[in-house]
């Protein structure tokens, strides 16, 4: 099986690096520096995208263009927005919406909701969340993700994105992947590890978390694997 896996910066993309090693080939490409790694009869395209909701789809883009990747899976640090999540807690997410979309002043949608969706929201593949679930053995939360091109540090922001859009992490990458996903037709699964409170103390928390490379997800990476290289089952198609 060929999976995708983006990352937004090396500080994310270096675990995973580690943890899976026998790179066969690398290369950066419209400046996405992508590793291919051969593990267990399937292959890797390891991503380090760049920062933000662009870079991220063109990124998902160029997985699936070049190499027809058949998953995607999405790794990387996010700050709580649901004061129930602690520092360092790995999450699921099972939706995500983008929240710095808004056309309503032309078409009366909500902030944050496409025009060809029904909601706010992009849907994570279900089916990949259940068998990860399974094949971890162990509780998990699954929240909802709010994602735009802004790190979040302070408490204002961090109250509407919570109240508002009913978000429990927020984070900058997780809306563009999802539409490319959405848009190829590409099962997508994405795995976060709290690294702030996305308050005004933030940026301080977010810095040590990376300089000590406190990722934690890289742990759950062969059950991840093993989740997805059985029967998946593809985003439907959006609509016209």
């Amino acid at each position: 099986m060929r999976i995708g896996i983006v990352t937004a910066m090396a500080s994310e993309t270096l675990p995973i690096y580690q943890k899976l090693g026998n790179v066969t080939a690398q290369s950066t490409i419209s400046g996405v520096y992508i590793r291919k790694i051969e593990i267990d009869g399937n292959t890797v395209y390891l991503a380090t995208s760049g920062v933000g909701e662009i870079r991220a789809a063109l990124a998902a883009q160029l997985l699936k263009d070049l190499f027809d990747v058949e998953a995607m899976l999405n790794f990387g640090f996010v700050g709580a927005l649901d004061p129930a999540l602690r520092v360092g807690e790995l999450v699921l997410v099972d939706r995500v919406c983008h929240y710095q979309f808004d056309t309503s002043a032309i078409d009366g949608t909500m902030p944050g909701q496409y025009p060809e969706c029904n909601d706010r929201f992009f849907r994570l593949d279900g089916s990949l969340i259940d068998r990860v679930l399974e094949a971890v053995g162990k509780p998990m939360r699954v929240v909802a993700a709010a994602s735009g091109d802004v790190f979040v540090a302070d408490g204002k922001t961090k109250r509407v994105l919570h109240k508002d859009f009913g978000c429990g992490i927020c984070e900058m990458e997780l809306a563009g992947l999802a539409i490319a996903c959405q848009r190829n037709r590409i099962p997508l699964l994405s795995v976060k590890v709290v690294s702030d409170r996305a308050d005004e103390g933030a940026t301080e928390s977010f810095s040590t978390i990376v300089a000590k490379g406190l990722s934690r997800y890289e742990s759950l990476l062969p059950d991840v694997l093993a989740a997805i290289t059985g029967n998946v089952s593809p985003l439907p198609p959006i609509k016209p």
